[in-house]
């Protein structure tokens, strides 16, 4: 796991860079994260069959990346820890795609002819009290589903958004939250039981 904690601490630099007013440790942050996000950027559209039919991997890695940014220079402090930045990463990943989805969404009921202004990225603000469209009943699993991520208590969002959204192992969570093992399986199947009574068992399938 020494390729983890090297990564780390460069992470940390470049956070306490951009604390300090340094644009340049923003750009090489950007650099330095942006084949990470563009992996959980397409493993997390494959969930979102009316967003991948019209966008790409690229067009929601832009969004997201400037959903972060913008989140990053608003936090004060920003985010400190590999911990931390982590899931805002997915976050804003998650918000862009549920962005798009409803706009998609809203788009196909209004039909042809009657253009939606699209709002995304950083101008966007945080738009996950819309109301996900009611005939798109695969969006709106999705949504709750996502959603319901969200809503977890810190310890179960932080395992489920690693393992979820973002592919880790458990020894790679216990490693990067300084827990057991134990803790993390712990905290796994807590966080499953509660999304299962939330949204009564009905889990969308990719």
């Amino acid at each position: 796991m020494a390729e983890t904690s090297l990564h780390t601490i460069q992470l940390q630099d470049w956070l306490r860079s951009i604390r300090g007013g340094n644009l340049a440790a923003r750009d090489e942050l950007v650099l330095g994260i942006c084949g990470r996000m563009e992996r959980l950027a397409r493993k997390m559209l494959k969930n979102f069959p009316n967003v991948r039919h019209e966008a790409d991997t690229g067009d929601i890695l832009n969004g997201a990346l400037m959903r972060l940014m913008d989140a990053i220079m608003k936090m004060d402090p920003v985010p400190a820890t590999t911990r931390d930045f982590f899931g805002l990463a997915a976050e804003q990943i998650r918000r862009e795609l549920l962005d798009l989805a409803r706009h998609y969404s809203a788009l196909k009921r209004r039909g042809p002819g009657r253009p939606l202004p699209l709002v995304s990225g950083k101008e966007s603000g945080d738009s996950l009290d819309l109301p996900a469209p009611s005939e798109d009943d695969d969006l709106e699993r999705w949504a709750a589903l996502h959603e319901a991520v969200a809503k977890l208590p810190t310890e179960e969002r932080e395992v489920m958004g690693l393992t979820f959204y973002h592919g880790w192992t458990q020894a790679q969570i216990a490693e990067l939250l300084q827990v057991s093992d134990r803790t993390v399986r712990r905290h796994y199947r807590s966080a499953v039981e509660r999304l299962y009574e939330t949204l009564g068992g009905d889990f969308p399938v990719p």
